[in-house]
């Protein structure tokens, strides 16, 4: 598991590099964001923009984790 979140880590660090790439895509799985079928929603954790295939609602944080995080 944690070589699977050192690779997560330095694809987003890379991908985060491509001027505003966050902005329109997932960082997790470069889906584009749509405003009605694929929001982006602010990992609390990491303040990456994630859609809503990579992101549970945690409780406790009261706001949406990516799954990159979750697994942390």
């Amino acid at each position: 598991m944690k070589q699977e979140l050192a690779e997560e880590g330095s694809r987003c660090s890379l991908l985060s590099r491509q001027r505003r790439f966050n902005e329109h895509c997932c960082i997790r799985c470069c889906a584009p964001f749509t405003f009605l079928l694929n929001p982006r929603r602010r990992c609390p954790d990491c303040r990456y923009n994630v859609c809503k295939g990579c992101c549970v609602y945690s409780q406790r944080d009261a706001g949406w984790l990516c799954t990159a995080c979750q697994k942390g």
